[in-house]
């Protein structure tokens, strides 16, 4: 399932229509068809957003996969400067989306930049 379908599948479940999540969300419903049709994808502040209106994680819609120690069974850790700390789910979760993202942020940033090197 692509990024899209995971959003329209989302919302679909949620039963709202595009025009109410664009107006929840503060944009133009063909900005949610742009999105579902993988013709565009949303910044890190909407993506947010929307995991919330659709009460599904980032991860989910990044990657359609569930995330997180407890699908893997285990308490999630953490390695810094040597040492091993335990988090929390929502510790672990937090820094799961935050992650997602950052690579998101940065995907996009690679497209914007190798599309102005080809205007040169």
């Amino acid at each position: 399932m692509t990024f899209g379908a995971r959003l329209k599948s989302a919302r679909n479940s949620k039963r709202l229509t595009q025009h109410h999540v664009a107006d929840t969300l503060g944009l133009n419903f063909t900005t949610i068809s742009k999105y579902e049709n993988d013709k565009s994808q949303p910044d890190n502040e909407i993506l947010q957003k929307m995991a919330v209106l659709y009460d599904v994680s980032i991860d989910w819609l990044l990657t359609g996969e569930a995330g997180g120690a407890a699908a893997a069974g285990g308490k999630a850790k953490m390695y810094f400067g040597g040492e091993v700390e335990e988090l929390t789910e929502e510790e672990a979760e937090h820094l799961r989306d935050s992650l997602e993202m950052f690579r998101l942020l940065k995907e996009k940033r690679a497209k914007y930049d190798s599309g102005k090197k080809s205007d040169k």
